[in-house]
């Protein structure tokens, strides 16, 4: 392998050992095209290859089992920004100091630190930003401006790439008639309609991302996260629908140029509002769908900083949530999920017929997990295994052939994963993830210890730490967050073998005292602990 032999660090050396294990078990990768697909808000649990048997996601349960799935892939936070803050530099929250949406990445991460895209640079390769990757690419100019090309939409002043354009063609149908701007709930629909009005004041003279932007933004957006239901369009001039045929467009232009392509695509759905394409709400009976099992009632010692206090920060946030609305929430979530499962599918369609398949890796994630009214919560922002657990499954061709792997990962481990499938330089010694790519053909090698997650919920920063058996979390003062003895104030211990729904929290309980020791010991020597054991040498 290609990797610098001057490393500081232990971790350092490990990766490079582990490249050149690797360098003898697998093909040269290096020259494949890598599509990454990343979507928002996707919970493992509203997949069906990951156990879901009402959710209907045929593309991604047949692209499983030609992948490796990963069972155990955790975010590095909870939260849009600070989960792809995280994983597009390689670096945990503590590091980049992205701890919320709020957090604008390119004020406050270090000058040192770098991004995949801008790693990509170094290697042959032409890299497509379609759809989100970064938060806000207005608070990552720079480092959304290293890829070669991205949508209109998406670009921000001075990018200098390419500018993709994308016309729908002729002969597609029209959207069909409707009498509603937003939402065929007619008195929401006018509430909308009046946010929309106080945003365009607000915007009028605003910078975006200034405080009036956000105000202006907050206004609309508390309203809509709310919407669930007929996004009123079809698939073909959905905004994410577009995204998926501007991609399938690449690959077919790629197969005609022979140039080596990564191309992300990053869709808004499933994440609120939960809107989609009235046929996909036509594949469910609602009444059929299934309530949580995890009720709030059954709740067991849990603090209620864990629970955000009764809040919710999207959905449900100012609408009453009453069983037929849970029930309407459920069936839009899995509405959304099958329309992004057949943009997903229309994209590897594409890489089979431009024959692109065979030379095509392709990576299958989202940036955090979601809540379906697990613990009386919704959407994302929590520390249970509903937000923090994400899907990942990935496909080498002539590699990977359905197996699954049970093994601990994290997001945080794909910047290194990438570098090592390409081959290149490891852009400095300071990563802090590892790739996982030996998992990823041998799914049963003794792997992490465990995967590390903080969230903050207003004064207070929880910190976790999953193992294959527990969890555990501590709360502390977000103003103490960087220092070590920072009092504790509230902790969470949960035995996912026999809870696994985590509703009895088994922290602070004598006859758990020694568990709990073990787990805080392992959480306060944090990811480098975690992987100390692995017997890299020895592959």
């Amino acid at each position: 392998m290609n990797y610098k032999s001057n490393f500081l660090t232990g971790l350092a050396f490990a990766q490079f050992i582990l490249g050149a294990v690797l360098q003898a078990a697998l093909p040269d990768l290096s020259k494949m095209n890598i599509l990454f697909i990343c979507p928002e808000d996707w919970s493992a649990a509203a997949i069906g290859a990951y156990g879901n048997e009402q959710v209907k996601t045929p593309n991604i349960d047949e692209f499983a089992k030609t992948g490796t799935l990963f069972t155990k892939a955790y975010c590095q936070n909870p939260v849009c920004n600070p989960s792809r803050s995280s994983f597009n530099t390689g670096l945990r929250p503590y590091t980049t100091r992205v701890f919320s949406n709020g957090d604008k990445f390119q004020e406050v991460i270090p000058g040192w630190a770098t991004t995949i895209g801008e790693t990509l640079k170094s290697h042959p390769i032409k890299t497509y930003m379609i759809g989100k990757l970064f938060h806000h690419n207005w608070d990552a100019l720079v480092q959304s401006s290293a890829y070669d090309g991205m949508l209109r939409g998406g670009k921000q002043d001075g990018y200098k790439g390419r500018v993709i354009e994308y016309r729908i063609p002729k002969g597609t149908p029209p959207n069909p008639p409707k009498a509603w701007t937003y939402t065929s709930d007619l008195e929401w629909d006018a509430k909308m309609i009046e946010a929309m009005k106080v945003r365009k004041e607000l915007w009028a003279n605003a910078v975006k991302g200034s405080e009036q932007w956000e105000r202006g933004r907050e206004v609309f957006q508390t309203l809509s996260a709310e919407l669930i239901g007929d996004s009123g369009d079809i698939e073909e001039r959905n905004p994410d629908g577009t995204k998926a045929r501007v991609v399938a467009n690449l690959i077919r232009e790629h197969a005609s140029s022979g140039e080596q392509f990564f191309i992300t695509y990053g869709s808004s759905r499933p994440h609120t509002p939960l809107i989609a394409p009235k046929k996909y709400f036509d594949l469910y009976e609602p009444s059929a769908l299934e309530l949580t099992k995890a009720k709030k009632e059954l709740d067991k010692n849990i603090p209620a900083v864990a629970k955000r206090h009764g809040r919710n920060w999207d959905i449900f946030k100012i609408r009453e949530e009453t069983p037929e609305q849970a029930q309407a929430a459920i069936h839009a979530y899995y509405a959304c999920a099958s329309f992004i499962d057949d943009q997903i599918g229309l994209m590897l369609e594409a890489l089979e017929e431009s024959g692109q398949a065979d030379n095509t890796i392709v990576i299958f994630t989202s940036d955090h997990g979601f809540h379906l009214g697990e613990h009386g919560m919704w959407s994302k922002i929590s520390l249970f295994e509903q937000a923090t657990r994400v899907p990942l499954i990935v496909r080498i061709p002539g590699v990977t052939n359905g197996a699954i792997c049970q093994e601990i990962v994290e997001l945080v481990d794909l910047y290194p994963t990438l570098c090592n499938i390409l081959d290149i330089d490891l852009p400095h010694d300071k990563l802090e993830g590892i790739s996982f790519l030996p998992l990823v053909e041998t799914p049963d090698l003794a792997w992490k210890k465990a995967a590390f997650t903080v969230c903050r919920q207003g004064r207070h920063l929880g910190k976790s730490v999953r193992t294959k058996s527990h969890r555990y979390t501590e709360w502390v003062d977000y103003a103490e967050r960087d220092n070590e003895n920072a009092a504790i104030r509230f902790s969470e211990m949960y035995d996912l073998g026999s809870d696994s729904l985590e509703q009895n929290n088994l922290a602070d309980i004598i006859e758990h005292a020694a568990k709990q020791k073990e787990l805080s010991d392992l959480l306060a020597g944090g990811w480098e602990g975690a992987i100390a054991q692995l017997d890299i040498r020895g592959r």
